[in-house]
């Protein structure tokens, strides 16, 4: 089953679905590489594993941080269950994080300098980031709806 990783065509999705350019996202890919090894299959299972491919799970984990879509809509687009999707992140966390450990250059593009990184996680050794949205009915009175507005949402360029 194919999944939405053979449809990126342009830079604009790479950089929709992952928040890389597909430059960045084949260097990294050249580390990712080598640290990566494919999850075994079941032998009661007459499927065979996803993510055989190793650009393919460098896109569905990446996408995973990007979007941080729950389990069960993760597994839609790869064709596969939520128990699955968590299963395959858990096995591709360790050589994503080995590729970044190698190749700093990321860090250097989101931080400005390796000592900026450095400082912001120091002491740092696992990063789990959770938010939501919560539904807010607005107020009829614009001063009272105000103080519910964050504006959040007008910082994203278009």
């Amino acid at each position: 089953m194919a999944s939405i990783y053979t449809n990126l065509r342009t830079e604009r999705q790479y950089r929709a679905s992952t928040g890389l350019s597909e430059q960045t996202f084949n260097q990294l890919f050249e580390q990712f590489k080598r640290f990566y090894v494919p999850k075994k299959g079941n032998s009661a299972s007459p499927y065979e594993p996803l993510f055989q491919d190793a650009r393919e799970a460098l896109f569905f984990i990446l996408f995973y941080y990007k979007t941080y879509p729950t389990l069960q809509i993760l597994g839609l687009p790869f064709g596969c269950s939520d128990k699955s999707a968590f299963e395959y992140l858990e096995s591709i966390k360790p050589a994503l994080k080995k590729a970044l450990e190698t190749d700093k250059r990321l860090a250097v593009e989101v931080f400005g300098s390796q000592a900026a990184f450095d400082k912001a996680f120091e002491g740092v050794k696992e990063i789990m980031i959770d938010g939501f949205e919560v539904p807010v009915e607005r107020d009829k009175d614009k001063r009272l709806e105000a103080e519910d507005y964050s504006g959040k949402k007008n910082l994203i360029p278009r």
